[in-house]
């Protein structure tokens, strides 16, 4: 058996009662899968008694979990590590709480000249903040950053921390590691022109993704007046909606121009 491949890294923000039922908010991905590392901690004692080994425990203790991604994007970090975002703007502040999340991923492997599919679901993860390294151009060629984040693995109130299953195609282990997260419900988010004109297309998305809005230079504003960004009313009188918007249902979004 040989590990071939890497990919489909998802979390979903962790709800869960005292008896350790767990149920995951949509699935988000954090980014596009490079590595993972996960490295588990078990709990060692032993209890002698008439110069030989008694009892010994060796049960899940904690763990760490390492990803390498291909980019931290903003809005998806502010979900992973508890912080806000507003007009695609990031804001960390020293009391920010990550939440707990579910973490999965498939690996690929190939058993016996057959690929395989495995499932691999962490249960119970905080992430924290990763730390941030860049580096000039090197004058040999070009070297791409990337970016890692880790985590510590917790067991939910009932012990449980992890599952995995083995798929014979990638279709049905996709399958499985999304029937962990809730179901996306559907959304469209319209955008109307306003007292101006020009148009944009709808975006089809769904309940809790962050969409990027457009800049509005394909509108054209009213005389004297100059695009300020997106409202949901269409009477406000500032466009507070710029860069980025984290969709709840159904939504028309309305252009707005102020004076020049």
């Amino acid at each position: 058996m040989a590990k071939i491949g890497l990919r489909n890294f998802l979390f979903g923000i962790l709800t869960e009662d005292a008896q350790g039922n767990a149920t995951y908010g949509t699935a988000t991905k954090p980014g596009k899968a490079i590595s993972a590392s996960v490295s588990i901690t078990n709990n060692s004692a032993t209890l002698d008694a008439d110069d030989a080994v008694a009892e010994s425990d060796t049960s899940f203790q904690s763990g760490t979990v390492t990803l390498g991604i291909d980019d931290d994007e903003l809005a998806t970090m502010a979900i992973l590590l508890g912080h806000t975002i507003t007009d695609g703007e990031i804001v960390r502040n020293a009391l920010d709480v990550a939440p707990y999340v579910g973490l999965g991923r498939i690996i690929t492997k190939m058993v016996g000249g057959v690929l395989k599919y495995k499932v691999e679901f962490l249960m119970k993860v905080k992430f924290g903040e990763p730390s941030q390294e860049e580096n000039t151009r090197s004058s040999e060629g070009i070297e791409f950053g990337t970016s890692e984040i880790e985590g510590t693995v917790s067991t939910l109130a009932n012990g449980d921390w992890s599952k995995a299953e083995v798929f014979d195609t990638m279709s049905a282990a996709q399958a499985y590691l999304e029937s962990f997260f809730e179901p996306k419900v559907d959304a469209t988010v319209t955008f109307s022109a306003g007292s101006g004109s020009g148009s944009y297309p709808d975006i089809d998305t769904y309940v809790g993704a962050v969409i990027t809005v457009p800049d509005g230079s394909a509108l054209t504003p009213p005389t004297n007046k100059v695009f300020d960004g997106w409202d949901t009313s269409s009477s406000a009188t500032t466009g507070d909606i710029k860069g980025s918007y984290k969709v709840t249902g159904d939504i028309t979004l309305y252009a707005i121009y102020v004076a020049e």
